[in-house]
């Protein structure tokens, strides 16, 4: 079959229009478009009413771009032009917007060789160059994320394990500088030719399994010294877009410090061990928080009633009569915290000889921290003071029988002084009369002794009584003030009230506790004349003071004066008598009413005690 010159033309215009290739004919000095396909009419974003248009006014955007300017260049020189990825922007959907071609500008020649047109052929390769771009970046992106990673990382790249990159903190741990970069991995760490790491690395490029590698121990030259080191580390597989294996990522961090100290751990944990099995006192070691008991030595295990098989086990299955005691509680809160936990006379019920009874201890719980500060035992020493308990109560119950049994005849005693003071003043004879006063004196300090002795052992049992009750505070420690101020000549009670308050607590208890510290201070200023006495709010409480002139209180000494019978030591105990417990059963009289008590002393120059309650 023949086609004629018309139709092959016409083929001609319909392979150009039809071509996926934008193309495009530009005519004369003007570069008017004389062609124009539908693939470039797509790319510059118009119709086909700008054939026959000049380029410049049919794609306006062109302006302040360098390719008006090429095109006149090639129509003058008749030199073609070709680019590639060259950058263009033309408005597309209304918005000016940037592409990228392959193009060629070629000259046409009539056949006097002038040119007369260019032919415009271009592939649009945006999608290409936009990929390079992101690709870039994202390479950018993943070497800085290298630098900037917290951790040593690296990349080998090839079966010959260049080393492409390394940050700081891998050229550390290896002991090299920058001058590596591109070396293959053993010439530039050449100590590690008869280590395990090359051949784990292969196997990696090969496989492209990652490895993971724990507590490692690697040799390598720092300083010019040969060391061991150990680490945890991954090398994993890097791959192209195909999923093929093109290198090795490293990933390290250094553990030296960490294993080293666990092994020197290990060796102080067995001397420890040992300590703990030696130590003459009852001793136990407890692991985590379900209080796993570690050691125990033969005076704990017996303290326990138990054998070694306990060991290895927690506490609450090894010891199953603690469960509902509070220590297993309070040990898995130490674990916790971090705060040591001591305690003195503390009951327990314990089973001996396969019954239970109950005991009595002095023990701590000390927490044991690792390098990082973390608590990952608590060591437990015991003493046990049952007897010393058993004691101290059969003392306080001979206490309170003695106080108790003393209380009847000695009333009796005063009732029958008064009335023979009475008789024997009546009769006249003012001397005799005077020495029973005297001996009524002494049986109101014998009195007041027998109440102190029986408050302690209502405090020590528990069963010492409070009836609150609401209160003017001032009134009431003023009829206080008015009644001591009768027992001493030599010191005037200034008193200087002025909480204004209503406080509800035991009326006759916190009077106890102000007489107290009125006597005492008639007792301890025997050189003074004034006793001050004050009253008044703070932050919600009701604060009352009562300041003397006299001897003091040493430092050392102040924590001490609220223990039972604490006294003034040294000769002055016997200038000052008593039993010293007033101040400490004034103490727990306050502490029962919620509120606090304390002192504030300087030798020789006296005291003020105080205590506030809540209102």
């Amino acid at each position: 079959m023949q086609i004629n010159l018309k139709d092959k033309t016409s083929l001609f215009n319909i392979l150009i229009e039809e071509s996926e290739m934008p193309i495009g004919l530009y005519v004369g000095e003007e570069l008017t478009i004389q062609v124009a396909n539908k693939a470039i009419l797509k790319a510059w974003g118009k119709d086909n009413t700008v054939i026959g248009m000049e380029l410049a006014k049919a794609v306006p955007e062109l302006e302040g771009q360098p390719f008006i300017q090429i095109l006149k260049d090639v129509f003058k020189t008749g030199v073609a032009y070709e680019a590639k990825e060259d950058k263009v922007q033309l408005i597309n959907n209304g918005i000016l917007q940037t592409f990228y071609f392959d193009f060629i500008y070629k000259p046409l020649k009539d056949e006097n060789g002038k040119v007369w047109a260019i032919l415009n052929n271009a592939t649009d390769v945006t999608a290409l160059v936009k990929a390079k771009f992101k690709w870039k970046e994202s390479e950018e992106l993943f070497r800085q994320m290298i630098y900037d990673a917290p951790v040593a990382i690296g990349i080998l790249k090839g079966k010959d394990f260049i080393i492409e990159e390394a940050n700081d903190d891998l050229l550390k741990i290896w002991g090299k500088t920058k001058n590596i970069i591109g070396l293959k991995l053993i010439d530039g760490l050449p100590e590690l030719i008869d280590q395990p790491f090359p051949e784990l690395l292969m196997q990696v490029y090969q496989t492209g399994v990652p490895h993971y590698g724990y507590e490692t121990l690697a040799r390598l030259e720092r300083n010019g010294v040969l060391g061991d080191y150990y680490f945890n580390f991954v090398y994993d597989p890097v791959r192209d877009k195909d999923k093929n294996v093109t290198g090795v990522m490293i990933v390290a961090n250094e553990i030296t410090a960490q294993v080293k100290s666990r092994h020197a751990f290990k060796a102080s944990e067995e001397r420890f061990r040992n300590l703990v099995l030696d130590n003459p006192m009852p001793t136990a070691l407890y692991e985590t928080e379900d209080i796993i008991i570690k050691i125990a030595n033969n005076e704990m295990l017996k303290l326990w009633d138990k054998d070694k098989s306990i060991l290895g086990k927690p506490m609450i299955d090894a010891i199953p009569e603690l469960r509902d005691q509070p220590f297993i509680d309070i040990l898995k809160e130490v674990y916790r915290t971090g705060i040591p936990y001591h305690a003195d006379q503390q009951a327990a019920n314990l089973y001996a000889n396969g019954e239970l009874k109950q005991f009595w201890f002095n023990f701590t719980y000390k927490p044991l921290r690792n390098a990082e500060g973390k608590v990952y035992a608590i060591l437990h020493a015991a003493i046990d003071v049952t007897k010393q308990v058993q004691l101290q109560q059969q003392k306080d119950e001979f206490l309170g029988i003695a106080s108790h049994e003393l209380k009847t005849p000695v009333t009796s005693i005063k009732a029958y002084a008064q009335v023979l003071e009475r008789m024997i003043r009546i009769e006249g004879d003012e001397k005799k009369a005077n020495m029973v006063q005297k001996m009524d004196f002494q049986l109101n300090r014998l009195t007041g002794l027998i109440r102190d002795l029986l408050d302690v052992t209502k405090i020590q049992s528990g069963k010492m009584t409070f009836s609150p009750v609401k209160f003017d505070f001032d009134l009431h420690i003023k009829e206080i003030v008015d009644e001591m101020q009768h027992i001493t000549s030599q010191h005037y009670i200034n008193a200087d009230l002025n909480s204004s308050s209503v406080v509800y607590a035991d009326k006759e208890r916190i009077g106890q506790v102000v007489t107290n510290f009125l006597s005492n201070a008639i007792k301890y200023s025997t050189d003074a004349e004034n006793i001050d006495v004050k009253s008044f709010l703070k932050d919600n409480e009701v604060i009352l003071s009562v300041q003397d002139y006299g001897i003091g209180i040493s430092k050392e000494s102040q924590h001490l004066v609220f223990e039972q019978f604490y006294r003034v030591g040294g000769n002055l105990q016997h200038t000052y008598p008593g039993l010293g417990l007033g101040l400490y059963i004034s103490a727990e009289i306050v502490k029962n009413e919620g509120g606090r008590i304390w002192v504030e002393s300087e030798e020789g120059k006296g005291s003020t005690f105080y205590f506030a309650l809540k209102i």
